[in-house]
């Protein structure tokens, strides 16, 4: 006999504990053999809140207790639960209490352990991307080019649409000018 699990995705629905939440959804993905995306559908979550859900599960306990004491937010622990390593966890969580970091603070802690970059600087504004769009236009009419900066890398794209032989002979011309 199929038991009904209303009463349980009515309990994530309304539950305001991220812990009791987490709990119930990984109940449901690994003993209803549920999966995520139709998970999501029945609770009218996007599945991305879903995983972020079961990411909570490989919070150590000493985190755990700082939530319920109300030393950390949620929305710090959902941060942290990026981190893959316990120890790297802990250690954020101790600047988290001892410098009473931010979750801009935390997040910025993540991507640094995470990816080794600090997120200093600012973003290159539209206008000048545009010029550099602009320029490379003038020289190579025939490339697409797109600008993409985030907060860990930038990448300019150089699209040139043909066959492989009409790339190929493209792209040798803008290596050509380059050593120029």
């Amino acid at each position: 006999m199929i038991q009904d699990i209303s009463p349980l995705l009515n309990k994530i629905k309304e539950d305001r504990d991220i812990f009791q939440k987490s709990r119930l959804v990984d109940y449901l993905i690994k003993e209803r053999k549920l999966r995520i995306i139709d998970l999501a559908k029945k609770l009218d979550f996007k599945s991305s809140y879903i995983c972020h859900l079961l990411r909570l599960k490989k919070i150590p306990d000493v985190i755990v207790d700082g939530y319920y004491s109300k030393s950390i937010s949620s929305s710090h622990i959902y941060v942290m639960s990026r981190l893959n390593d316990v120890k790297q966890m802990i250690k954020l969580y101790e600047k988290i209490l001892g410098e009473n970091y931010t979750v801009k603070q935390t997040e910025e802690a993540v991507r640094d352990y995470l990816y080794q970059v600090k997120s200093i600087g600012k973003y290159i504004n539209k206008e000048n991307i545009e010029k550099l769009t602009q320029k490379i236009k003038e020289k190579y009419p025939e490339v697409e080019i797109k600008i993409i900066q985030t907060r860990i890398k930038g990448k300019v794209i150089l699209e040139i649409k043909g066959s492989l032989e009409e790339s190929s002979k493209e792209i040798k011309k803008i290596l050509e000018k380059l050593k120029e």
